[in-house]
């Protein structure tokens, strides 16, 4: 199977989790929904790191948990908008996340502002000002939780940058996915608890599958060709939210919104496509 194909199925992984999440937000909490997401993507990684032999010795925890801690919270945010805004908008807000990148790199790891950065942040800017325009859905708390998702992953994905300096790619991962699935078991100690009943394991286990499909599958398509290529079409997530939007929700942009939304695309797909851009900082849902 090509690249092209992995990288279109990793986006329509991510589009249905997030369309999952949507669903089971009207009847589960969201402290539940990011406690299976990340506890379900750690029970997949588990056979992979023991057979890699990953070792979890570091020198640079403080690192890990500055990535755990703003990743993680970025997921609780994107799913507060998931359930609270059109599907392809609040997608579209947490994938505002390589234009954070490019603004922290330059404040933290001291890299230039470059022509296309400085081109991909106009385009960006001026795309958030027709989505967040006073009739739309986003124009609300729920569309800055959602942009705020983009920011604090793209914080975490910054941090991922200043830790694949010296750290494995799989103690990276590792550790994020320890750090995340602890953290996010803690509120459901400390909170009350909705047990999922019925056809609720089905859809979390859903959930799971099209979280970790969209993972393994921009995986496989970044293994097979370079990461200029198969960034732009990791946006096409957006497009399949859309699409699932409109056949569940009946939802769709308004002509200014669209406008915005493809503004944004080609800002974040400028960014991604820099020389310098490793495939560790291309956009997920799982930040």
């Amino acid at each position: 199977m090509n690249w092209v194909l992995w990288a279109l199925i990793s986006a329509a992984g991510f589009a249905g989790m997030a369309a999952i999440v949507r669903h089971l937000s009207a009847t589960l909490p969201q402290t539940e929904l990011v406690f299976f997401r990340n506890a379900m993507a750690l029970l997949v990684l588990l056979p992979l790191l023991t057979r890699q032999k990953a070792s979890l010795s570091t020198s640079r925890f403080g690192l890990h948990l500055v990535r755990a801690g703003s990743g993680l919270l970025a997921m609780y945010l994107y799913f507060y908008a998931l359930a609270r805004l059109p599907l392809a908008d609040a997608l579209l807000l947490n994938y505002t996340s390589p234009l954070f990148l490019a603004f922290f790199a330059t404040l933290w790891l001291r890299e230039r502002w470059t022509k296309t950065r400085i081109a991909a942040w106009l385009l960006g800017v001026g795309g958030l000002g027709l989505v967040f325009h006073p009739s739309s859905a986003v124009f609300s708390l729920a569309g800055l939780v959602g942009l705020a998702s983009g920011a604090l992953a793209g914080l975490a994905l910054t941090t991922v940058k200043r830790l694949a300096a010296t750290e494995p790619t799989t103690r990276i991962v590792a550790w994020f996915a320890l750090l995340s699935t602890v953290f996010s078991a803690l509120p459901l100690l400390l909170g009350s608890k909705v047990l999922p009943q019925g056809e609720q394991w089905l859809w979390l286990l859903a959930m799971g599958l099209t979280g970790n499909l969209g993972q393994f599958g921009i995986t496989l398509a970044y293994a097979r060709a370079p990461a200029s290529q198969v960034s732009p079409l990791s946006y096409t997530s957006i497009l399949f939210a859309g699409l699932i939007g409109y056949l569940v929700w009946n939802e769709l942009p308004n002509l200014l919104g669209a406008a915005g939304m493809l503004l944004i695309l080609a800002a974040g797909i400028l960014v991604s496509r820099e020389p310098s851009t490793s495939r560790a900082q291309m956009p997920t849902e799982s930040t």
